[in-house]
């Protein structure tokens, strides 16, 4: 499964784009509705970019996340890198200080379902 359908599969709290919301999602993160949009920056902020390892040299997501306002919430990095046995993957979200442990812990819960769909639905699509 590929493009849309693919990442709305990915996850029951993944939900359909709204009427004219190009380029974002409706997602709960963190047990809160949130509707935000997905932007590839060109340059990540030092202390954002910090977090990247050398020894993942394959990116499998940098981004940021904003609200509809702009307001930036969050930065998505996540890396791989290959093993004999398959991959190692290093998912990283950074919110702000500020951001509750709620949504921190939220929103790792729902990577891991995220990821463990994605999984499943290649694994399914190779037989």
């Amino acid at each position: 499964m590929h493009g849309q359908a693919g990442l709305l599969n990915a996850h029951p709290e993944h939900y359909v784009e709204p009427p004219n919301y190009t380029g974002g999602m409706v997602e709960t993160i963190g047990g809160h509705l949130t509707r935000f949009k997905v932007s590839i920056p060109r340059e990540l902020p030092q202390p954002v970019g910090a977090y990247l390892d050398a020894s993942y040299p394959v990116t499998l997501m940098n981004a940021l996340l904003s609200l509809d306002d702009g307001t930036p919430f969050v930065f998505c990095l996540h890396q791989a890198r290959n093993t004999e046995t398959g991959a190692d993957v290093v998912v990283r979200v950074i919110y702000p200080s500020a951001a509750p442990d709620s949504m921190i812990e939220g929103h790792c819960e729902h990577l891991a379902i995220e990821f463990r769909s994605w999984i499943r639905n290649a694994a399914a699509a190779s037989r």
